[in-house]
């Protein structure tokens, strides 16, 4: 497991130390550089699922492109979860951060480190639920569709690194499945 964080903490680590170079633009002085605002992209994921498990998803995100292949941003997790099989039901909220690296045209690799909360599972009924806050780091590889420089849908295919019997991705088939979109 510690090798886990220690392999995403140095992918992440060296992919923002690739990305502190300083550009043409601020060695010319061009007045035409892009702002902050220009390089800031906006998106996140929505889904829904029912049947035996119901599960709502909203998933804001903002992103900064760093350089041209590369970008980091952050966003905050909405989910409701209800599982009529286990007879569980809860909400799940918190933040995340990532990093994307375009690798080649339209193909990215992706870090992801979810940090949530929500109600511990227990096999009885237990009105006094217990919340608990679970770190998860995902890695993956997607495809993006551009509409244009910084926005597109895009398909991501994700590993749950932190697989840990309270995660809430635990049991889940792997890789995790994600469409989100940025404009």
């Amino acid at each position: 497991m510690k090798l886990a964080f220690s392999i995403l903490f140095l992918l992440v680590i060296s992919f923002t130390a690739s990305a502190q170079f300083i550009t043409e633009d601020e060695v010319t002085g061009d007045k035409d550089a892009p702002t902050f605002w220009d390089r800031t992209y906006w998106g996140g994921e929505f889904g829904l699922m029912f049947g035996n498990s119901t599960s709502i998803v909203i998933s804001p995100e903002m992103g900064y492109i760093v350089t041209e292949n590369f970008s980091v941003g952050g966003g905050v997790i909405f989910q409701y979860y209800k599982s009529n099989y286990y007879n569980y039901e809860t909400t799940i909220y918190g933040g995340k951060a990532f990093s994307r690296y375009f690798i080649w045209q339209d193909l990215y690799v992706i870090g992801i480190l979810e940090v949530v909360n929500l109600d511990r599972y227990t096999p009885t009924y237990n009105p006094n639920k217990e919340r608990y806050w679970f770190a998860t780091p995902l890695v993956g590889a997607g495809y993006m569709q551009r509409f244009s420089k910084k926005g597109g849908i895009g398909i991501s295919l994700l590993f749950n690194l932190n697989n840990d019997i309270n995660s809430p991705y635990y049991g889940q088939a792997m890789p995790i499945i994600r469409v989100g979109f940025a404009i």
